[in-house]
């Protein structure tokens, strides 16, 4: 009885693997559809995202802009203070008209309109995000989404 030497019977054994392999040409057609969908993807989540994202401005910022007239006409989004005593709300408190100020320059103010939602957080002195556009007819800016927080409740206290 004769033995097969092992680095021939490797070779055998690599020659019938070899057989069930793809060609090149399948490799090169799986990893460009993988691209292709990889590229796919990242454009959907682009174009999803770009209408989403709108960077905030402060009041002075928004404010300078009212002045120059160079307003934008899509949506806004305008960070600030609330004016203590200048809230005002409608018979059933489903809409709320106040005056911001820029939390660096008190003397920067913009009117601010808003119906809706009103969230727990808002009051005089709190600070808030609104988003929408502004109205040159009434020199008021009409947020169709408003974000508040109350300072107070997230200020840890000394002891």
């Amino acid at each position: 009885m004769m033995l097969k030497e092992p680095g021939k019977r490797e070779k055998q054994t690599l020659k019938g693997f070899e057989q069930h392999r793809k060609s090149g040409k399948a490799n090169y057609r799986v990893w460009a559809i993988g691209v292709v969908a990889i590229v796919a993807a990242i454009v959907v989540i682009f174009t999803a995202m770009q209408g989403s994202t709108v960077y905030y401005q402060t009041v002075a910022e928004f404010a300078q802009k009212v002045d120059t007239g160079t307003i934008p006409v899509e949506a806004s989004r305008v960070n600030g203070k609330v004016l203590a005593e200048t809230v005002s709300y409608n018979a059933n408190r489903s809409a709320v008209t106040f005056e911001a100020v820029d939390l660096k320059n008190p003397n920067s103010k913009l009117k601010v309109s808003y119906s809706g939602i009103i969230p727990d957080t808002f009051k005089d002195d709190a600070q808030v995000v609104v988003t929408g556009t502004f109205d040159r007819n009434h020199n008021t800016f009409v947020a169709n989404e408003m974000l508040a927080k109350c300072p107070s409740k997230y200020q840890s206290t000394n002891t």
